[in-house]
């Protein structure tokens, strides 16, 4: 049996059926949500951008006028955590690496207490500072030069879809990829023997 296009998913939503939504949630949340994480560098935050972003879906599914709903669908996503971002600039967030502990001795964070102990620790530790220079890194760029790389690198979208996503055009989508690309090089430390 082959699946339901996303094109008949969100007639079938319009029409009312519930279950073509739910298909789609199934279908195409597990991205967004990852991509929401990996722009907010908050769980929560993500989480309740992910909500956001499926609402919106769902009241203006009618609007929806494509054959693929994924780059809609990170258009959405794209907005409404740009807005957040944007109304939250000056409000702390608490970091993953903010220690459990109030002694501030023997302190675990959040984040290594989640790591998973199958690489030998001090490997662990390596990756996880090397992940978290990533992360500080790309929180650092500014947020369509962020949209941009992180929807290109881990969600392999192709710099057409992209433009759909952030409503811009393809040169615009690779000018933010190149800047992005640009500034990470400053941020990040340089690999032993340098750039190649």
């Amino acid at each position: 049996m082959t699946q339901p296009s996303d094109r008949n998913l969100v007639d079938a939503h319009i029409r009312g059926d519930t279950e073509a939504f739910a298909t789609l949630l199934r279908r195409y949340g597990p991205p967004v949500l990852g991509y929401l994480t990996k722009m907010t560098h908050n769980k929560d935050h993500a989480e309740d951008l992910f909500q956001e972003t499926f609402r919106r879906v769902h009241q203006n599914a009618g609007q929806f006028r494509g054959e693929h709903i994924k780059p809609w669908l990170f258009k959405i996503a794209t907005h409404t955590a740009i807005n957040r971002y944007r109304k939250e600039k000056n409000t702390p967030a608490i970091s993953l690496n903010q220690p459990l502990c109030t002694d501030g001795v023997h302190c675990a964070t959040l984040q290594s207490s989640l790591a998973a102990d199958t690489v030998e620790p001090g490997r662990q530790m390596e990756l996880d500072e090397q992940r978290q220079l990533v992360r500080n890194s790309l929180m650092q760029l500014p947020e369509k030069q962020r949209a941009a790389l992180v929807l290109s690198y881990y969600h392999k979208l192709n710099h057409s879809q992209i433009a759909e996503a952030m409503d811009c055009s393809v040169g615009t989508v690779k000018t933010h990829l190149f800047r992005a690309l640009k500034k990470l090089r400053t941020l990040l430390p340089q690999p032993v023997g340098g750039m190649q």
